[in-house]
Formats: structure tokens, C-alpha cells, sequence
């Protein structure tokens, strides 16, 4: 069932060293409102611990993960990430550290721990801040391009 799968996926990461820490004080669900970069925006965050080596924690399921750090990528969860860290920021006046805690969703419900690099997120920032610039352009003028009226040429292997 459903509520078992749970179950095991919750006990691997109890039994994790580093996720329990990190999850062993804080806020769960967390709502975060902020105006940033002129957009009224809201952030449900996962878990944020009260400590602030540690700071915003990201749970995510995997199918498995020795590919986790591609999937980190593909789905966009550094940029997602970089956007709570912003609204925070934006709240509290602190730059918190942000980890991610994945567990896989089948036997053997391996667990494990990231941590993404200040310097990382503030890239990922500053593309968050350049599409919401784009969005608002956008709005204005009712211009709706996709950064794909060009040919493309695909020129090496």
C-alpha cells in the first residue's frame, strides 16, 4: 500500500546520519510571502531548521539515486531552491544554507544528502530574477517569445 511504501521511505531517512540531523529540529510546510523582484510570491517550503548551518531542507523521492544529481538538474530544483533561499532572505534578513534530502521510492529506499553551494544558488538567483524581468517585459508588452524563433543548427556530436 500506498501508507507502507511511506512508512519505509520515512525510516531510511530517520536512520540516515545526516538527514536525521537535519531534520531533527525546525518547520515543516512552511509558507513564505514576500514581494521579490516586484512579484507578490509564496514559497511552501519543506523544512527549515532553526539552525543555521543547516537552514532549508528539500525532500524529494527518486526513482534511484545514482542519477539524483542529473535529476537536480533536469527538474530544476537548484533553481527551485534558490528561489526559497531568495524569499527567506527576503523575510528574514538571513542567507540560509540549503540542503536537499532524497530517499528512492522502491527497495532499497537508499537515502541520501545535498548540499548546494552558495555559489550555485546565487547563479541559479540570478536567473530566477532574469525570467521574472522577462515575465514582467512580457506582460507589458504582449510579446511572447519562446527563445526559439531562430534557426538552430546543431554542429557537433
Amino acid at each position: 500500500t500506498l501508507a507502507a511504501l511511506i512508512e519505509q521511505m520515512a525510516a531510511v531517512v530517520r536512520q540516515h546520519g545526516i538527514a536525521c540531523e537535519l531534520l531533527a529540529d525546525g518547520v515543516a510546510e512552511g509558507v513564505v510571502r514576500s514581494e521579490y523582484a516586484n512579484f507578490s510570491c509564496q514559497a511552501r517550503i519543506d523544512w527549515i531548521n532553526p539552525r543555521p548551518e543547516i537552514g532549508i531542507v528539500d525532500l524529494k523521492t527518486a526513482d534511484e539515486l545514482d542519477s539524483f544529481e542529473m535529476a537536480i538538474r533536469a527538474f530544476g530544483y537548484v533553481h527551485q531552491l534558490a528561489f526559497y533561499r531568495a524569499l527567506v532572505a527576503q523575510v528574514s534578513g538571513h542567507v540560509l544554507p540549503v540542503h536537499i534530502v532524497a530517499v528512492e521510492k522502491r527497495e532499497p529506499f537508499r537515502c541520501g544528502v545535498w548540499r548546494i553551494a552558495p555559489a550555485v544558488l546565487d547563479q541559479a538567483q540570478a536567473q530566477n530574477e532574469e525570467a521574472m524581468t522577462e515575465l514582467r517585459r512580457c506582460r507589458t508588452s504582449g510579446d511572447w517569445f519562446t527563445r526559439f524563433e531562430e534557426l538552430r543548427v546543431i554542429d557537433r556530436l
